[in-house]
């Protein structure tokens, strides 16, 4: 049996781990560094799509960046803050197959070599802003800027959204960029 103090120290070292985990999280997952566009050829939203992403779209179009929208959705289910925005002059809504980021960022390489594109502006939440800049980076040809929303998350969510982003960082290190024709 242990000690108490022997417990004190594992319940220590157990709040320092947990400690330095959302210590070192806090400059990928809660505040990535900012960089807002001047221009880009597209302004796009990866999915899901939301209020706020759909807000954040249409401030950078009032901003100048691109008058083009291109909006990732799902194939199925509800799309409320896309429905809108669908019917937009120069906003393309596309379901890219695999719906995962290197899905998206296939998505996008094929409308831009379709559209002579080269620049974007991706938007996405904040949690997701550094694993879309690696994504992006690797697999799309061209440049982009990663601008993120804070969409609100409660306590167990960041602590969600810290596991699976670490998680899906990993798998994107160890794995391939996606083509359309991926299943």
């Amino acid at each position: 049996m242990r000690s108490r103090r022997e417990w004190w120290a594992v319940i220590t070292a157990a709040v320092l781990c947990v400690l330095a985990v959302v210590v070192a999280g806090l400059p990928v997952y809660v505040f990535p560094a900012e960089h807002r566009p001047d221009r880009a050829d597209v302004i796009f939203i990866i999915g899901p799509i939301t209020t706020a992403r759909a807000q954040m779209a249409e401030q950078l179009r009032a901003d100048g960046v691109s008058d083009r929208i291109l909006v990732s959705i799902p194939a199925a289910g509800p799309q409320w803050a896309a429905k809108k925005l669908c019917r937009q002059d120069g906003v393309v809504c596309r379901h890219p197959e695999p719906f995962t980021t290197k899905g998206e960022a296939a998505m996008l390489s094929a409308y831009a070599q379709e559209e002579g594109l080269s620049t974007a502006a991706v938007i996405t939440f904040t949690p997701h802003v550094a694993r879309t800049r690696y994504i992006f980076g690797r697999c799309f040809p061209g440049e982009t800027t990663v601008v993120g929303v804070d969409d609100p998350i409660s306590p167990v969510g960041w602590i969600y959204q810290y596991a699976y982003q670490t998680a899906a960082f990993v798998k994107a290190a160890v794995t391939p960029c996606a083509t359309l024709t991926d299943q």
